[in-house]
């Protein structure tokens, strides 16, 4: 029987997520632009859209050191869960990774969150984004 770590699946799913993507921006401010794969836009039958996430930090920022980006990375790629109705979020794992736009090894893996809350600052604009539109057919 095969056993994989939680980390080891984790960083497979990440790493895969970056090939070949194509990331449209959706918000921008003076630490980070969010992006999103809209090829990636799914609806599940209760109304739950999931869609990957990509957060690129500027490293020439003033919030740069206080958040720790050279621990942590220069960008993140996360699978993000929204509940379009309640206004909730959860995440479904990702990723920091060394390099912008997603590239370079992945440093700090993370692991989804079962639990919901409330859809954080950083995600306002692809929350508005991703619960206006309709799925792409």
């Amino acid at each position: 029987m095969w056993k994989i770590s939680v980390s080891a699946l984790m960083s497979s799913l990440v790493s895969s997520a970056s090939a070949g993507v194509e990331w449209a921006p959706v918000s921008k401010d003076d630490f980070s632009t969010v992006y999103m794969d809209p090829s990636s836009r799914r609806m599940s039958p209760d109304g739950i859209v999931t869609v990957d996430a990509l957060t690129d930090y500027d490293p020439a920022s003033p919030k740069a050191a206080t958040f720790g980006l050279a621990e942590k990375g220069l960008s993140e790629i996360e699978k993000v869960s929204f509940d379009c109705v309640n206004r909730k979020y959860r995440s479904g794992g990702g990723g920091w990774r060394q390099g912008q736009m997603g590239e370079g090894k992945i440093t700090k893996p993370y692991p989804p969150k079962d639990g919901w809350s409330p859809v954080p600052p950083y995600y306002v604009g692809l929350f508005a984004r991703v619960c206006a539109s309709e799925p792409s057919k």
